[in-house]
């Protein structure tokens, strides 16, 4: 059976070692893009020896091109797209199946970088393909490309140019040209052989990330701190930056995503809603995981849960997986919206928005409740005994957070006032321990949440 194919340039050159860092960052590449290949059951192809040694006129940026198709048939390998793919990017744990935008097009995208360089490139090479007409508006970078059998045409007289002419090829390229190798040269060949082309969005192609402020975050926003090329894009290309620099700039970016990297459901759910950690009116990931542990067993996924103080939805879609229903409450329609944005994939959660301190309860009756709303005392106390009031179930428990906030010790006060009355006991502390420190910058001196249950 066919199946799509991600081929990987990966070539060390032993002559450039030390211009491309030893070329370490190979291993966030791949690490990367062997886990979108097996997320979207691609098969993963990486070219790490050259078919021909010498390296000076036959550099990998060439090969990548001419022995494309010929590799992939001395493999076995049946295809049905080829996506070319080099070596500096990193694709994003969540990017959609971009073979589904190519559609069985020739599909890339355009370089726009550097409108100069490309320009002195396509003059430089004018003369050679006999005074073309370059159109530089359909321009495209040679390192991102999909093509399918029906393109194997086009690589084959690629290949046969670049022989016929290779002495005169690299004199242009290393001696007179001097902007590219393999990458004009397509171009006109594209060009010139009237290549239907489909082009890439710019988030499935980031490159020259520092010239387009991409390493910058939204700070007018105050959210968090998350870059714009992470934020906004599917596929990450660490060019047009010192050479030098490469590797440790990718190691940095791996150390900040690798978690995401995860075909475990659990872990893909909390790695798709923020946390304390990174956003301050979140509870942490260790709380969020501590829910799950606790209701994913002894029947709780029969049971409904109200959670009032939904905020954006974090903690609210990892309830959306526990229970069998979910009723979201917030006091803003603002932070409903966002709920149900973040939560848009479950149908078993309604919503509702209403003050909690100052409005008539109206809610549908729970095994569970999540008291997030007002932090003051004593209405932490007032919300815990209405709800003790108002639910009547008999094995009710009730979700705090922010018990061990040494900034304000309402909710603790609330809650042993309570404990001492003899209507609530302790079932399980849950979250992060003292000395956790939260986006806020403040650590937490005790456990971060706690879950409560009827007397």
């Amino acid at each position: 059976m066919k199946k799509n194919v991600l081929w990987w340039p990966a070539m060390v050159n032993p002559n450039h070692k030390d211009k491309y860092g030893d070329f370490d960052y190979f291993q966030y590449s791949r690490e990367s893009l062997e886990y979108w290949c097996k997320k979207n059951d691609v098969i993963f192809v990486p070219f790490t020896e050259p078919v021909e040694s010498d390296l000076a006129k036959f550099r990998p940026q060439w090969q990548k091109c001419l022995f494309v198709f010929e590799e992939l048939d001395r493999m076995g390998i049946q295809y049905d797209q080829i996506w070319l793919l080099d070596s500096s990017a990193i694709i994003r744990w969540d990017c959609p199946n971009v073979f589904e935008i190519a559609n069985g097009k020739f599909t890339a995208s355009r370089d726009l970088d550097n409108m100069r360089w490309v320009y002195d490139s396509v003059q430089g090479y004018k003369e050679f393909f006999n005074g073309f007409e370059l159109d530089t508006t359909k321009y495209i970078n040679s390192g991102n490309m999909i093509f399918n059998e029906s393109h194997r045409e086009l690589f084959q007289k690629l290949k046969k140019m670049y022989y016929e002419n290779l002495d005169e090829i690299v004199d242009l390229q290393d001696n007179k040209v001097r902007k590219g190798n393999d990458q004009t040269p397509f171009n006109y060949l594209l060009q010139m052989n009237n290549i239907d082309l489909k082009l890439l969005p710019f988030n499935y192609n980031a490159t020259h990330l520092q010239r387009k402020e991409l390493f910058s975050h939204n700070w007018q926003l105050n959210e968090d701190k998350i870059p714009h090329f992470i934020k906004y894009c599917y596929l990450w290309r660490f060019n047009g930056i010192p050479k030098d620099q490469r590797s440790n700039l990718m190691k940095q970016v791996w150390g900040m995503i690798h978690k995401n990297y995860t075909l475990d459901e659990t872990q893909i759910l909390l790695n798709s809603v923020n946390h304390k950690d990174g956003f301050r009116l979140s509870t942490s990931r260790k709380f969020k995981e501590d829910l799950l542990s606790f209701f994913s067993k002894n029947g709780n996924s029969k049971k409904s849960i109200v959670e009032f103080g939904s905020c954006h939805g974090d903690t609210t879609k990892i309830l959306c997986s526990l229970f069998k229903s979910v009723h979201s409450v917030d006091w803003q329609q603002s932070n409903i919206d966002l709920v149900k944005q973040k939560c848009k994939s479950f149908d078993n959660i309604s919503y509702q928005v209403a003050n909690v301190s100052e409005h008539n309860w109206d809610f549908p009756q729970a095994e569970v409740v999540f008291i997030d709303a007002s932090h003051d005392y004593p209405q932490v106390a007032l919300d815990i005994q209405k709800a003790l009031d108002y639910f009547t179930s008999s094995e009710l428990r009730i979700i705090m957070d922010d018990f061990g906030n040494p900034n304000n010790k309402s909710i603790r006060k609330s809650i042993n006032e309570k404990i001492a009355e003899g209507l609530i006991e302790v079932e399980t502390m849950i979250g992060e321990s003292p000395g956790f420190k939260t986006k806020s910058g403040w650590e937490m001196d005790d456990r971060e949440g706690v879950i409560l249950k009827r007397c």
